[in-house]
This record gives structure tokens, C-alpha cells and sequence, in this order.
């Protein structure tokens, strides 16, 4: 019989750029006062799972997530590279309420012909934006986390897994297993469950704020 492995990933609590609508990417702020009480809220709510192993991006934000949330746990976290949010390069700190919309009449695209992360191809650029990062390479490197995730998952056979992250990596590690999920549906402190079974990544659900998880 094939193991079912179920990851719970968990977008970060909220910070101070996310209530301020900077745009954040892989440079960090704290979690604001709320951050913090969601966090711990959750924390109570996922209380029940019997995580065997937790991850989170090495990004502040998240680490602090994590931390928060294993206050009920007694595990060790695992940071990682590979799960950090999408490097905006120069846009990174940027207020992001006209972004896209500037964006798309700089390069003449429609955002209402495209997935929430389609858009996103058009963040790097050989000459305005060298230092963003490449769609492709992003969403590559959340597969190869993953991918490394349910290895270690699979020899230590361990079936629930906790993993903080970011709205747009999770967004895009969504798309990767075939939902589109709507943009803003990745709130602070969500919870979206992804299953690995049968050498495949299912979706069970996404941007879920209330139990059961």
C-alpha cells in the first residue's frame, strides 16, 4: 500500500509590509501584533495534527510562523532556501497598489487574460529588472523543496508535515499541482493541505483560515 503523505502549508503571519501593502518579496519585516495572534491562534487550531516534521522559508516572517505554531510541538524546524518568496529585485520594498497596473501598460499585457501567476513572467527583465527572479526558476525550486520534502518523508515514513511559506509560493506550488487558486484566496496564516500518494501531489484544499484541518 502506497503512504499518504499529507503537508499543511501554512502561509506566514501577517507583517509590517503586508499592512502597509509594500511590496515584499525576499527582503523582511516583522509580523505585526496581529501577525502574532493569528499565528498563535492557528497554532491552537493545528494543535491536534501529529507533525513529525516541520519546514519553513529562512525568511523571517516565516521562521517566526513556524516558531509560534511548534510552541505546541516538540520539533526541531528545518529552514530552507528553497521555500523563500519570489525575489522581486529592484521592485522589492515598492508600494504595490498600482504595481500591475503600471506594469501592464509598460508591457502591454491584459491581466484579464491570465492566471494570477502568469503575470509574474513579466516581473524579470534582462534590462529593467536583472536582479528579479525568472517565473520558471521560482516555481522550479518550491517543486525541488517539495520533491525533497516527501523524500525525507518517505524514508523516515512520517505522514503529516508542516511547511510555512509565502502567498505567491504557495500560489505558484498550487498551480504546479493543478488548481488555480483566485488571487487574494492565500491569506496570512492560512492553511492549505497538499496530499502526496501514488508518486503524485493532489490539492486537498487551499487558504483555509478555520478548521478542521
Amino acid at each position: 500500500m502506497s503512504q499518504k503523505i499529507s503537508i499543511y502549508y501554512v502561509r506566514h503571519g501577517q507583517t509590517y509590509f503586508n499592512l502597509k501593502d509594500y511590496i515584499q518579496g525576499q527582503c523582511d519585516a516583522p509580523l505585526t501584533q496581529k501577525g502574532l495572534e493569528v499565528a498563535k491562534k492557528l497554532g491552537e487550531m493545528v494543535k491536534h495534527i501529529p507533525f513529525q516534521r516541520a519546514y519553513s522559508s529562512d525568511l523571517r516572517r516565516a521562521m517566526e510562523t513556524l516558531d509560534i505554531i511548534l510552541e505546541k510541538h516538540t520539533l526541531e524546524p528545518t529552514y530552507s532556501k528553497l521555500l523563500r518568496e519570489l525575489n522581486f529585485g529592484l521592485y522589492e520594498g515598492d508600494i504595490g497598489t498600482y504595481f500591475w497596473r503600471d506594469m501592464s501598460q509598460k508591457y502591454g499585457f491584459n491581466l484579464n487574460y491570465m492566471s494570477f501567476m502568469e503575470r509574474y513572467a513579466y516581473l524579470y527583465h534582462p534590462t529593467d529588472n536583472p536582479t528579479g527572479e525568472k517565473l520558471d526558476d521560482f516555481i522550479n525550486r518550491l517543486k525541488e523543496a517539495f520533491q525533497e520534502i516527501v523524500e525525507a518523508a518517505t524514508i523516515d515514513n512520517h505522514q503529516d508535515i508542516l511547511v510555512v511559506g509565502h502567498g505567491l509560493a504557495i500560489h505558484a506550488i498550487l498551480e504546479a499541482f493543478g488548481v488555480h487558486a483566485p488571487e487574494n484566496s492565500i491569506t496570512n496564516s492560512s492553511v492549505s493541505k497538499i496530499v502526496y500518494e501514488n508518486h503524485e501531489f493532489k490539492v486537498e484544499y487551499f487558504g483555509r483560515e478555520e478548521g478542521p484541518f
